[in-house]
Order: C-alpha cells, then sequence, then structure tokens
C-alpha cells in the first residue's frame, strides 16, 4: 500500500467541494435551505480521530518489536482505516468548506452565521482527522530489510 499523497487529498478536496458548492447553490437559488450541519458531526469524526490514534500507537509498539495486544493483521486493517480516514475527511472537509462559503455571503443573518459556525468546526474536525490519517500511516510503515533480500 503506498502512501496517501497530499495532492490526491487536496484533488479530492477540491472537487467535493466544488461539486456541493455547485448542488448547495442550485438548492438555494430554486429557494431551498441550506443543509444544517448538526454540532455532533463534528464530535463524530473527532472520536474517529481519537479512535484513529489510539490503534496507530498499538501499530506504532508493534513496528517497533514493544509489547502489544496488536497483531499483523490488525495493523493492515489500522492502515487501510487510516487511508479512508484521510481520504473521506478530505472529501467530508470539502464538503464542509462549500457550505462555510455559502453561509459567509450573508454572514449578517444570525441563522447563516450559526450554520457558518457549525460547518467550520466539523471542517476543523475534519482537517484533524485527516492529519491524525496522515500521522498513522507513517506509523503503519514496516522498517526496510536489512538482509537485502525483498519479503
Amino acid at each position: 500500500m503506498q502512501r496517501t499523497s497530499r495532492q490526491t487529498l487536496l484533488l479530492t478536496a477540491v472537487v467535493a467541494g466544488a461539486v456541493a458548492y455547485a448542488a448547495l447553490a442550485v438548492l438555494e437559488s430554486r429557494g431551498g435551505a441550506l443543509v444544517p450541519v448538526p454540532p455532533v458531526t463534528g464530535i463524530g469524526l473527532l472520536a474517529l480521530a481519537v479512535v484513529l490514534l489510539a490503534l496507530g500507537r498499538s501499530v506504532r509498539r508493534l513496528v517497533e518489536g514493544k509489547d502489544t495486544r496488536m497483531t499483523q493483521l490488525g495493523a493492515a486493517r489500522v492502515a487501510m482505516l487510516a487511508k479512508a480516514s484521510s481520504l473521506s475527511g478530505s472529501a467530508l472537509g470539502g464538503y464542509f468548506a462549500a457550505q462555510v462559503l455559502l453561509a459567509w455571503r450573508n454572514i449578517t443573518a444570525p441563522a447563516l452565521r450559526e450554520h457558518a459556525l457549525s460547518a467550520g468546526g466539523a471542517l476543523l474536525a475534519c482537517l484533524a482527522l485527516v492529519a491524525v490519517a496522515l500521522v498513522v500511516e507513517h506509523w503503519c510503515r514496516l522498517p526496510p530489510e536489512e538482509d537485502g533480500e525483498p519479503a
């Protein structure tokens, strides 16, 4: 498995944000309201980041040869969870950035101000999830072979 590149994450966020912005702008122009962002969204994303960080620490201990309950199969699953979290966090980050941009156009309205704050909080949680996922992906790397033979 290759590490997730920053270019892939940026492209995912930009494409998801552009599609979301266009769809939400059309919805708003036809008289619809912005889709509300519940505060629990950011809390859920942060909880996922904390769980991923805890699992990543166990993988790090396994890679370093220290005592842990993590198995090699479990470490591979954590690596996949980290990759999925970085990609989904980047896509959701683009979506929430589009929400903030649309609400920002009329930030003086109390409802839109509250909407921008909740979407901004979810965006920050997405950024935290992506950062944790990239760190855990780094921890999941195997050390290079010392004998020179490929595994």
